[in-house]
C-alpha cells in the first residue's frame, strides 16, 4: 500500500525512508527530531537519546521544512495534524501530542478511522466509535 505524508502548509514531504520525520519541542524548550512509523497505531519513535521526552509530557511537531506548528487544538486537546496520500485518495492524520498516550485518527471525504488504545477519550470531537 503506497502512502505519502505530508505538511498540510507547505505541503513538503515528511515521509523519509520508511519514517515520518518531525522537529519536536518538549516542555522544558529542548528541541529534537523525532522518526515515527507511518504504520498507523504503531507508536514506535525514534529519537537521539539525549533528547528527553517524559511520558504525559506534551510535545509540540513542527514540520522540518516550514517549520509551522502542526498543532490542533479541540476542546483541552491538542494534537499534532499532517495530511496523507493513500492510493490516490488524501486523507488528514491527527494524534495526540502527550507523550505515551495512544490515539491517531485517520478523516477522509466519507470515512473515519481511529487507533490507539487510547482513542476514545477524543472520538466525541467527531461523533462515532473507533474502529481499530
Amino acid at each position: 500500500m503506497e502512502r505519502d505524508f505530508y505538511c498540510p502548509f507547505c505541503h513538503g514531504q515528511l515521509f523519509i525512508n520508511e519514517r515520518i520525520i518531525f522537529s519536536t519541542q518538549n516542555e522544558k524548550g529542548q528541541r529534537g527530531l523525532v522518526l515515527l512509523t507511518p504504520d498507523l497505531g504503531d507508536y514506535r519513535a525514534l529519537k537521539h537519546p539525549s533528547y528527553k521526552i517524559e511520558e504525559g509530557e506534551h510535545i509540540d511537531f513542527f514540520c522540518p521544512i516550514c517549520h509551522k506548528n502542526l498543532i490542533v487544538e479541540r476542546g483541552d486537546k491538542k494534537l499534532t495534524r499532517i495530511m496523507m496520500m493513500e492510493t490516490g485518495e488524501e486523507y488528514e492524520v491527527l494524534f495526540s501530542q502527550m507523550a505515551g498516550e495512544r490515539s491517531t485518527y485517520v478523516i477522509g471525504d466519507q470515512s473515519f478511522h481511529a487507533f490507539g488504545e487510547d482513542a476514545e477519550e477524543y472520538t466525541n470531537f467527531w461523533g462515532v466509535t473507533p474502529s481499530y
